[in-house]
């Protein structure tokens, strides 16, 4: 017999994820609404630039992946080359889904600039 509801008690830590990190910020876009097409905030597009967080195996690495992040109430702004940068998420939050349990949903309640070398570091 399959349980139901068990994903509701599985936690994941984004902080602990992001630690060692630096995302390098790619792109906004607009965050709709999935029923009503209502632009409800922006989806950033980022790209792990170096991943020095520490892993139960030691050759594991998500450096050069992408990641989503849903930001509600953010207003998407146009990036360019010039202005791309390395960014700090406030409050993220994640859930792990997929039949492999390797897809990661991430969401925040903003992000910052990052102006000295690091990242999340």
């Amino acid at each position: 017999m399959a349980l139901k509801g068990l994903r509701d008690f599985v936690q994941f830590d984004a902080k602990g994820f992001l630690a060692g990190k630096q995302l390098l910020l790619m792109q906004e876009s607009e965050l709709k609404d999935y029923d009503s097409e209502k632009v409800i905030g922006a989806k950033l597009k980022v790209t792990i630039w170096t991943d020095d967080t520490h892993y139960k195996k030691d050759e594991t690495s998500n450096e050069g992946s992408e990641l989503d992040v849903k930001i509600l109430g953010l207003t998407a702004e146009k990036i360019y080359r010039s202005n791309r940068g390395f960014i700090r998420l406030k409050n993220p939050s994640g859930v792990v889904f997929g039949d492999f349990q390797n897809q990661l949903s991430l969401r925040a309640d903003g992000f910052e600039f990052i102006k000295e070398k690091g990242g999340e570091n």
